[in-house]
């Protein structure tokens, strides 16, 4: 007997499949964000017209942390968590990361945006979060090693999910390029991706093959986007998908696209669960795997639990904030637009002109001739650099800083009419398209809103331009878009042609003018003027005092002195500064 017990002890050890079934998963819940922005302060109304609290880092918290009492829960961020509004850029992040260690994050994915406060403050993120960061593309030059961990496993009592970090390519044009570059502007770091796709996905399969052995599920962490520049440059977060096998979900971000489940084939044919939950917290998403592998998810646009200790800590820092900035000085008498007020959740601010635009590029152009005395003949603002539309009304502070978050400085520089011609030209690249998936207009956020100047754009001639490795704009091989060039003679009160070969005074924000931000290399040798002259932000409430009894009008303006200029701030689309000729 003693005998027969050994046998069948060492039968069970040796080959233990083979008379029971294998043991089932844990079944794990992930809970997601992406593109937050440093929104922690979102309002809505209750039914008798009240404001209250939001979807809110406290909200979600709260969320998590009732899950967690009964399941298996990971909280993931895929990038873009605090640069956006005031409250991420007024100390640049430094209250927002503990916020989400409070919430209990426990990994993130790099985005674009999380450079904007340059290599300093992205390693000030990275060193204060208790959760990590992940990138699998991003990399030091010239050996391209990671600068990040590519890959992060968690072990739920065996069942163990393998997370893959992604950066989206263009974050060395979309942030500002001058931050990856030492003194004499060669490149320090890159985005594997952006030269060729095929490097991208051949970064995303190795780590997919090395995870395979070690896990159960593999899910892609990106910040890439379905958006139409991704799509056209060959490395959205479809192409990742279908050009690598492996992976079972993707969770993304970047294109603040709401997407609550979408099925996509991988290289092998399989499918891969992807989804993104839209921007500025107006969702969470939650994907769920059952015990035998099946995969969904679902976006949730409330919550009913509220953590008190990270209420607190957003409240603190809203007062603290508002206190500073809630300050108001001018009033609106029409609302100024980023989206288009006929479907207003369509964003035109970087397709088309907007009264918006016409205040941010005279706001520059006001101030570096009127309050500097600096002759400046033009001025230009990228529409991706616009990120807040204004209610009628009072104005504060706290509302031309979400206008303008980012920090950029004004500039002066001096530049060629080509130069000029060309930033236009690179501007309206996607220009006559349309975004079937976001329903609006194809954005580029390189597209310029101008002051002291005026240009027509024909979308029936293809866009030549042409980029480098890194997205910088190198020429246009063909016919220019672009059509009919003005500039605003101060002097004669009318508007001129451009001429290619003159050299023209052109004021904007650094980010564009001087760190060639959004492509725009081609100023990269203008002389500078003047540099670091202020804050962007400022700029745009000096403007908005100069006005009459600071009501916002266009018979208060303080360039109405300018005989013939173009303006029109009652307008929602402007005073007729950029014309679409095929329209």
């Amino acid at each position: 007997m003693k005998k027969l017990l050994r046998f069948f002890t060492l039968f069970a050890l040796l080959f233990p499949l083979s008379c029971a079934k294998e043991k089932a998963k844990e079944e794990i819940t992930i809970v997601y964000t992406n593109d937050i922005h440093g929104y922690i302060d979102n309002v809505a109304k209750d039914s008798s017209g009240k404001e209250v609290d939001a979807l809110r880092f406290s909200k979600l918290s709260g969320y998590v942390k009732e899950l967690r009492k009964s399941k298996n829960v990971l909280l993931v961020d895929a990038g873009d968590e605090v640069q956006g509004t005031v409250y991420g850029s007024l100390d640049q992040g430094k209250q927002i990361i503990p916020i989400m260690n409070e919430v209990g994050y426990d990994l993130a994915t790099v985005g674009n945006h999380d450079f904007d406060f340059g290599m300093d403050g992205f390693d000030f993120f990275k060193n204060t979060a208790s959760f990590p960061y992940l990138s699998c593309n991003f990399v030091s030059l010239p050996d391209q090693n990671l600068v990040l961990p590519p890959y992060k496993i968690f072990d739920f009592n065996g069942t163990k999910v393998g997370f893959i970090g992604i950066s989206t390519p263009e974050t060395i044009i979309s942030s500002t390029p001058g931050f990856f570059q030492d003194d004499q502007g060669n490149y320090l770091y890159s985005f594997l991706g952006y030269e060729d796709p095929n490097d991208l996905f051949a970064a995303v399969q190795k780590y997919i093959d090395e995870l395979k052995p070690q896990t159960d599920y593999i899910v892609a962490l990106g910040h890439v986007g379905v958006g139409m520049e991704c799509k056209e440059h060959g490395y959205s977060s479809y192409d990742v998908i279908s050009h690598t096998q492996g992976l079972s979900a993707f969770i993304d971000g970047h294109s603040h696209t709401s997407m609550e489940q979408e099925w996509v084939k991988t290289l092998e044919g399989k499918n891969c669960l992807l989804t993104q939950t839209g921007c500025y917290l107006s969702s969470f998403g939650e994907l769920h795997i059952d015990s035998k592998g099946n995969f969904s998810s679902r976006l949730i646009a409330d919550s009913e639990y509220v953590d008190k200790d990270v209420q607190n800590k957003e409240n603190a820092l809203i007062a603290q904030v508002k206190e500073k900035m809630g300050q108001t000085f001018a009033t609106l008498e029409k609302p100024l637009y980023v989206n288009d007020p006929e479907v207003p959740s369509r964003r035109i601010i970087r397709a088309k002109e907007t009264n918006l635009g016409n205040l941010c590029s005279d706001s520059m152009y006001w101030y570096l001739n009127q309050k500097k005395k600096l002759d400046c003949d033009l001025a230009l603002i990228n529409g991706g650099g616009i990120r807040a539309g204004l209610e009628k009304g009072k104005v504060s502070y706290l509302d031309v800083k979400q206008v303008h978050p980012f920090g950029n400085q004004l500039c002066l520089v001096e530049a060629k009419g080509k130069d000029v011609l060309n930033a236009l030209e690179m501007g309206v690249t996607l220009s006559g398209q349309w975004d079937e998936a976001q329903d609006r207009p194809a954005e580029n956020g390189s597209f310029l809103h101008v002051a002291g100047l005026t240009y027509d754009v024909d979308t029936r001639v293809p866009s030549s331009v042409k980029v480098d490795d890194n997205g910088m704009f190198v020429a246009v091989d063909g016919e220019y878009r672009i059509k009919n060039v003005k500039v605003y003679d101060k002097e004669h009160k009318s508007y001129v042609p451009l001429k290619e070969e003159s050299t023209y005074r052109v004021g904007g924000i650094n980010y564009l003018l001087q760190n060639s931000g959004g492509g725009l290399s081609m100023f990269a040798s203008s002389s500078r003027i003047a540099d670091y002259i202020n804050e962007d932000y400022v700029v745009l409430a000096e403007y908005m005092k100069a006005f009459d009894s600071a009501l916002i009008n266009n018979r208060n303006a303080p360039l109405g002195s300018y005989e013939g200029y173009l303006y029109d701030y009652e307008n929602p689309y402007g005073g007729g500064r950029v014309n679409f000729l095929s329209e």
